[in-house]
């Protein structure tokens, strides 16, 4: 079951990666949810809700976009607040609930096999706009974003094997896992260099260096795994300098982003302070509607919370942010893999969250998968039929 489990998950993830492509594969994503749901529902009388508090907390968002939906007469904002909750349902509460312990294990081989397909589609579709590397996409951002899932799950990766590594154990095995891993990590870094994805860039950036302080900090300052770990940081570093003297490709990229960066390092913002200002200056506690910036030639705040105000209001702002914070201090309820792997989501959320919004569900997957993985001390709730 765990095999049927991993590649419906992965179906789901690869679904999410596709959406803004067609519209078709964000109906695909919603028939997956639902059918997530019912397995579980006919697998089990008892359905059991760990996480209570982010469950009400995302339904209290669900539901105070839908009233703001009503109040703007918005039917993309409601539908799209319903798909989310549908999704929301089917990964934290349902589909925990079929996997139990073994969800961190199935989600990362999920999405592993989910970007195998995707990003031999990208390289053989190979979009090109403003220069940048857009892949299925139209804007090269989406391809930057898109890649998100991927990172983390390898950063999670290379902490498990490093970790094993620094202390002994199966050193040949771990050691070509660690290599495998590294060439992973490197051709997604290539990716989002070609697309020029500055927040995508940076967000990988604070995720490494979480997962290096959590391999250093995991040491108990011990002495002979902190020379290994030395010993194996710098090989990596001469590593990766050498492939990247020798790939042009490679150099081509890096040079890429240092120019774009080099062009808007007079306004890092990039125009998004106007966009934030114009958002906060005409407030409404209801939110304007998902289309509502496109009176002043943008289509969303390129900021995920200010987003959420603009849309949807105040309330559902408020509440989607307490949903994220239930999962940020639940890390007592965790084993060290999870609260590793929860952190990098958190980085990711808030990395992305910044300086633009979660265009598609990907990133969200993993959101509730850990959400429903964190146990409230006491308040645990089932649905029975």
């Amino acid at each position: 079951m765990k095999l049927f489990y991993t590649l419906m998950f992965s179906l789901l993830i690869f679904m999410s990666l596709m959406q803004p492509v067609a519209g078709i594969f964000h109906k695909l994503s919603l028939v997956i949810s639902l059918f997530i749901i019912i397995v579980s529902v006919v697998l089990h009388k008892k359905i059991i809700v760990q996480n209570v508090q982010a469950s009400v907390f995302f339904s209290m968002y669900t539901f105070f976009c839908v009233i703001a939906a009503g109040v703007n007469q918005d039917m993309v904002l409601l539908k799209n607040s319903l798909q989310l909750m549908c999704l929301f349902f089917a990964v934290s509460i349902f589909f925990n609930d079929l996997v139990k312990a073994h969800v961190l294990e199935i989600v990362l081989n999920s999405v592993q096999i989910a970007y195998i397909p995707f990003l031999v589609l990208c390289f053989q579709q190979a979009n090109y706009m403003y220069e940048a590397f857009a892949g299925v996409f139209e804007n090269p951002n989406t391809m930057g974003f898109s890649m998100i899932d991927l990172m983390i799950v390898v950063l999670m990766r290379l902490y498990d094997v490093a970790i094993k590594m620094l202390h002994g154990q199966q050193q040949i095995k771990n050691i070509l896992s660690f290599l495998l891993y590294t060439i992973i990590y490197l051709v997604g870094m290539y990716v989002i260099l070609l697309s020029n994805a500055r927040t995508s860039l940076l967000t990988v950036a604070f995720a490494t260096v979480v997962v290096i302080v959590c391999i250093v900090k995991s040491m108990n300052k011990t002495f002979l795994p902190f020379i290994k770990f030395v010993a194996l940081f710098t090989a990596v570093g001469v590593g990766l300098v050498m492939v990247m003297l020798k790939m042009d490709r490679m150099q081509v990229a890096v040079q890429s982003i240092l120019l774009k960066m080099e062009r808007k390092s007079t306004n890092i913002t990039d125009g998004r302070l106007e966009i934030w200002q114009y958002v906060l200056e005409h407030f409404n506690f209801w939110g304007h509607g998902v289309e509502s910036l496109w009176s002043i030639g943008v289509s969303h705040a390129h900021n995920t919370f200010i987003n959420i105000l603009q849309e949807a209001g105040l309330l559902a702002l408020i509440s989607y942010s307490l949903f994220l914070l239930t999962i940020a201090k639940g890390y007592r309820q965790m084993n060290e893999q999870l609260v590793v792997f929860t952190g990098l989501i958190i980085v990711a959320v808030l990395g992305i969250s910044t300086f633009e919004i979660l265009y598609f569900n990907m990133l969200h997957i993993l959101v509730f998968a850990v959400s429903g993985s964190i146990r409230d001390k006491g308040k645990i709730a089932t649905l029975s039929e």
